[in-house]
């Protein structure tokens, strides 16, 4: 999907709970579109850019969560999640974005549905994409997709975690292995590794989403999901790491919320390649016009 040049673009930094974050602003008018990243550790950097072209009707605003990307360095004491939820309400007040539609990708996504269930936003809707409710059912059901994969992916990777193996050359191999087949299908994923921070990552994940022994390892809001009154569209994709039943699950229990599952695509299908990418902003846009009309 091509950027669109014909927008306003500004950027800049914003204080937030424990330093300052870079966001950038797309376009004017309309109801705007707030990003939430995925992680956590990971940057909003090349991740959004397939989203731009939305800037021609409505403002479509991203920044990179504190101690990533652009931001400010963070220290590892606030590396919780009642901070980064601070951090979003941060966000949206000090850019002053009116009852925005917010859009949380993976552990974004769990922010958004967290807030959303805690805080009550007077939100104009939620997108939970590809982002699951439980990390212990989450962390099981993905140990137990890689064991379907072929090439016997979740011993190499994981089994080798637990036995200490992971300078064995082919662990990176396999772990590119589960990163096409549940991840991004049909493009490569390329991200800078001077923009992510493996701090963040390692202290809130640890190994990997298929063994978490971070700080997120029991968190769970599949009780608290009823509490949401925001429009939800629950998001995902047919051979996404984040499972359709899990997906379906969220919905269900979100009243009166959406579930797409997008054919073909996997956990990123804003990174696939066209068509993929094109479809994945397109069920998001057509979302966004249902609400609003």
């Amino acid at each position: 999907m091509a950027v669109v040049r014909s927008v306003k673009v500004r950027e800049g930094t914003i204080a937030v709970p424990g330093g300052e974050v870079w966001y950038r602003r797309m376009g004017r008018g309309g109801v705007p579109l707030l990003l939430v990243h995925g992680g956590p550790g990971y940057p909003s950097d090349v991740l959004f850019e397939a989203f731009e072209p939305l800037a021609a009707e409505r403002e479509v605003v991203w920044y990179d969560q504190l101690g990533v990307g652009r931001s400010g360095p963070i220290e590892p004491s606030l590396l919780t999640v009642d901070r980064f939820l601070d951090e979003l309400a941060a966000v949206i007040a000090g850019l002053a974005l009116e009852r925005p539609h917010v859009y949380g990708h993976s552990w974004g996504a769990m922010l958004g549905l967290q807030f959303a269930a805690e805080r009550r936003p007077d939100w104009s809707s939620l997108v939970c994409a590809n982002g699951p409710a439980s990390v212990p059912r989450f962390e099981k059901e993905v140990r137990e997709l890689m064991g379907r994969l072929p090439g016997n992916v979740l011993d190499r990777t994981y089994g080798r975690e637990l036995r200490g193996e992971t300078d064995d050359p082919d662990y990176g191999a396999a772990q590119e292995e589960y990163m096409r087949a549940c991840v991004v299908r049909t493009a490569p994923v390329e991200l800078d590794p001077q923009l992510m921070s493996l701090t963040t990552f390692r202290t809130m994940i640890g190994h990997a989403d298929y063994h978490v022994t971070g700080t997120l390892k029991d968190w769970d809001i599949f009780d608290r999901l009823g509490h949401i009154q925001v429009p939800t569209l629950v998001l995902g994709g047919e051979f996404d790491e984040c499972i359709p039943t899990h997906l379906a699950d969220i919905a269900a229990r979100i009243p009166g919320a959406e579930h797409v599952t997008h054919a073909g695509a996997a956990h990123m299908g804003f990174l696939e390649k066209e068509p993929l990418r094109l479809e994945y902003v397109e069920i998001i846009r057509d979302h966004l016009a249902r609400i609003e009309a």
